[in-house]
């Protein structure tokens, strides 16, 4: 039998991200505090979304690999960039995005600077692994797993990282390959058998939960309207049966998906024709209707009482 990988959660951006996006796309006065966590959870997603192809250039035995894993230990919940389950040990890949002149301070905390003189200072990444080491190896315990070594990794995806500092566990992406090799074979003994891995990354996907977050409760903070795909920020006018840039003349009859998109991030899974009316910024009730029926969403109800389920639109992206 040859080598299996197979990769059972990838990496994908979270609805928490999409809300994030959707609303620093659409709010009207600028939030310092919305951009930061934005970057922040943008960054995240980019150093997760780097790891597969540093995984896959390296010759590793069988495993499976799940990508933005969020489980719940006791009564909080821990994130795991990724997880790489083998034989004979857990990997667990802590992934960090960040440029600059990286270090390590006396008090154990990961420090960046900036161009512009700017700290900005983080948790150790091996200390956030060695914690979520802590609460999986609890939670296997706790779902009737037998003890397997689990070994922690983490690695600096952006290609403007500069790293100050030499740790064999602490290393830029480009060394991946390499490290992931020797760590391979540091565990000779199997624990577990390629069935039983499986049935372990099923498991832990179905105990897999999102972030939770809260829809915007006030519509006089967002800005409306069908975005152009080519110059972003402006709204297109709907002109026989398509959308029309009044910048750049760009003409897309679906545009109004991508705006559908945001209106399910921001105000929930539920449209009905006033609030398509309003977010699309269209003038006519038959308008928004034709949009929402060409659309073949699930719907409930009648005539001005109809509400359709957006869900769909997010299942086929």
């Amino acid at each position: 039998m040859g080598e299996i990988l197979l990769i059972l959660k990838p990496p994908a951006k979270t609805p928490h991200l999409s809300y994030l996006e959707a609303l620093q796309d659409r709010i009207l006065h600028p939030d310092p505090d919305l951009s930061e966590a934005y970057g922040r959870e943008l960054a995240g997603f980019l150093g997760e979304s780097s790891l597969p192809y540093y995984i896959d250039l390296t010759s590793l035995p069988s495993h499976y690999d799940l990508y933005g894993l969020r489980l719940k230990h006791q009564e909080n919940f821990f994130q795991i960039d990724s997880l790489l389950l083998f034989r004979n040990f857990l990997l667990i890949l802590e992934a960090k995005h960040l440029k600059g002149k990286l270090l390590v301070n006396d008090a154990d905390q990961l420090v960046q600077m900036k161009d512009s003189d700017q700290e900005n200072v983080y948790d150790h990444p091996l200390l956030q692994a060695e914690l979520q080491k802590q609460q999986l190896t609890s939670l296997l315990k706790q779902l009737g797993y037998p003890p397997i070594p689990i070994h922690t990794l983490a690695s600096f995806t952006h290609k403007k990282a500069h790293l100050t500092f030499k740790h064999q566990d602490m290393i830029p992406s480009q060394q991946i390959p390499f490290r992931l090799k020797q760590i391979s074979g540091q565990y000779r003994d199997s624990v577990m058998s390629m069935d039983q891995l499986l049935g372990l990354g099923k498991q832990l996907i179905s105990l897999h939960r999102e972030r939770k977050y809260e829809y915007v409760k006030d519509y006089r903070t967002i800005r409306r309207g069908v975005f152009c795909g080519k110059c972003k920020a402006v709204v297109m006018k709907r002109i026989y049966g398509s959308w029309i840039c009044p910048k750049c003349r760009e003409k897309d009859p679906l545009a109004h998906i991508p705006a559908l998109i945001d209106f399910y991030y921001l105000f929930g899974s539920k449209v009905n024709n006033k609030s398509a009316r309003w977010f699309l910024n269209v003038d006519s009730v038959y308008t928004s209707y034709r949009i929402l029926n060409s659309l073949n969403l699930p719907a409930s109800g009648k005539t001005k009482f109809r509400t359709y389920d957006l869900s769909s639109l997010i299942e086929k992206r």
